[in-house]
């Protein structure tokens, strides 16, 4: 056995205060290709609560890549993604690392980044929840009439209950009223209610159930999709009595607690 990586491991310990050694020796027997004991050095380092806090982010990158070395890929993912959580502004160094190490902790990085951004949805979406008003644009299609329009209006919520009023654009102009249940939890929730119809300018009146799903997105916005088939009740011989509609829209929460 040579000692000369020996010798060096001594004068790692003795130069090296006492909370920080592990991680220079660990560095030491990375760099000379023993990564199981780097990799045992490392965890050492992590278990130390004396080690300098500055210092967790290059112990985790080297730990992570010891492992990686020896074949346990599920392993060094799971302390990337621990560097991706506490330290989300670190980047692993190409210089110091391989090209499959620094391509697998992007990747876990911008997963935790997805997972994280979900979350704060969610957590936004769970506190206006209990209740909130929402000014709404959206666009209307007529799948019967095969026609566009433009429309807005403003949505109350309260928990799991949903009441809005709309305006579409159209001609003669719509008023629509409708109410439902917001079903479950999340960013992402089913909406499942009725609907009903008013054109003063023809007097003329509908109501039909309506499907939709209401998304948030970040800064508070909310993204709305309502189906919806309305019967309409008109003593008027020209006009239909059936529409079928797709209602896309985006909103923006103002939580009244």
């Amino acid at each position: 056995m040579s000692l000369r990586p020996v010798l060096l491991l001594l004068m790692a310990l003795l130069l090296v205060p006492g909370a920080a050694w592990a991680q220079a020796a660990g560095i030491e027997r990375y760099e000379y290709g023993d990564y199981e004991a780097a990799a045992r050095l490392f965890e050492q380092d992590l278990a130390n609560t004396q080690r300098p806090p500055a210092g967790k982010a290059l112990t985790l990158s080297y730990l992570a890549s010891s492992l990686y070395a020896l074949g346990q890929e599920e392993a060094a993912r799971k302390w990337l993604e621990v560097l991706a959580r506490e330290h989300p502004e670190q980047r692993v160094d190409p210089a110091r690392f391989s090209p499959e190490v620094v391509a697998l902790a992007e990747l876990t990085r911008q997963q935790v980044e997805s997972e994280r951004q979900r979350e704060e949805a969610r957590r936004r979406m769970n506190a206006s929840a209990s209740r909130s008003l929402r000014p709404e644009v959206y666009g209307l299609f007529d799948a019967v009439d095969r026609h566009w329009a433009l429309g807005g209006g403003i949505a109350f919520q309260r928990d799991s209950l949903e009441g809005g009023l709309r305006v579409v654009l159209a001609d003669p102009p719509v008023f629509q009223l409708q109410g439902g249940v917001l079903p479950g939890r999340g960013a992402s929730r089913l909406f499942l209610g009725l609907r009903a119809s008013l054109l003063p300018g023809v007097k003329t009146y509908g109501a039909g159930p309506v499907i939709g799903g209401r998304i948030a997105l970040p800064a508070g916005l909310v993204a709305v999709v309502d189906l919806g088939a309305d019967y309409f009740f008109t003593g008027r011989d020209d006009r239909r009595r059936l529409a079928v509609t797709a209602q896309v829209g985006l909103g923006f929460n103002l939580n009244l607690r």
